[in-house]
């Protein structure tokens, strides 16, 4: 039995480096995409599933011990990497006002599972992890309002919040969602299995690939011509 448990948490140490590893080339992975782009920035959200760790008042010590823990938090609120949006925030490209993020979708297995009563923290509900995917997804909105109507929203279900919205996205076996209105708003998400980016020409296939469908469906060049290699893969 001791040998048992020993080896667990063997198990575990080498699956919090392998996530260590992990995390840090979708870090690059993520920069690199920014860098071919206008963006000079980016900025983190976990806000569809998930409360992100908070701060605490009433800390004995403010300084020292400031985040908010409960007994009764989700695993997967420690493990950002799970689920997570690197927004870019807003530019003016081709005279349009232009959003873009990516999210990273380490395991669809609870989004593409057929149990009736699936739950995020029952991972025995999950579709098993040979016939999971992980994605980074490609969320691009181009407008010419002031604001942006369509991010990560569907015209033909109003009442839907951006978490619905993102739950039949990861949940279809479509790879691609275009979204239009009256106003000449167009959304554009595509999923890029995270594999297709293990070296630099295959990313940069990705890259030119979602370029091409930005340009067919809304006409602004988002990508540079030549692009900067910052050797993340050698």
């Amino acid at each position: 039995m001791n040998k048992e448990i020993d080896n667990i948490f063997v198990d575990v140490r080498n699956a919090f480096r392998l996530l260590n590893r992990y995390q840090k080339r979708i870090l690059q992975i993520v920069s690199y995409v920014r860098e071919q782009t206008p963006y000079t920035d980016m900025w983190g959200s976990r806000n569809w599933y998930f409360d992100e760790i908070g701060k605490r008042r009433n800390s004995p010590d403010s300084e020292y011990a400031k985040l908010s823990v409960r007994k009764d938090m989700w695993g997967w609120d420690f493990l950002y990497g799970y689920i997570f949006e690197y927004y870019f925030g807003r530019q003016r490209i081709d005279k349009k006002n232009v959003e873009m993020s990516i999210f990273q979708i380490s395991d669809d297995g609870y989004f593409i599972s057929s149990q009736d009563k699936k739950h995020m923290t029952d991972i025995a509900s999950f579709t098993p992890s040979e016939q999971s995917h992980s994605y980074l997804i490609f969320n691009l909105s181009v407008f010419p309002t002031k604001e942006c109507n369509l991010w990560l929203s569907d015209p033909s279900f109003p009442d839907d919040e951006w978490d619905d919205f993102l739950t039949k996205f990861l949940s279809s076996s479509s790879d691609t969602k275009i979204t239009r209105n009256e106003k000449g708003e167009v959304t554009i998400l595509k999923k890029y299995e995270m594999q297709r980016f293990s070296s630099q020409q295959s990313a940069d296939e990705v890259i030119r690939d979602f370029g091409r469908i930005a340009k067919d469906n809304t006409g602004i060049e988002l990508f540079k011509k030549v692009f900067t290699n910052n050797n993340i893969w050698h």
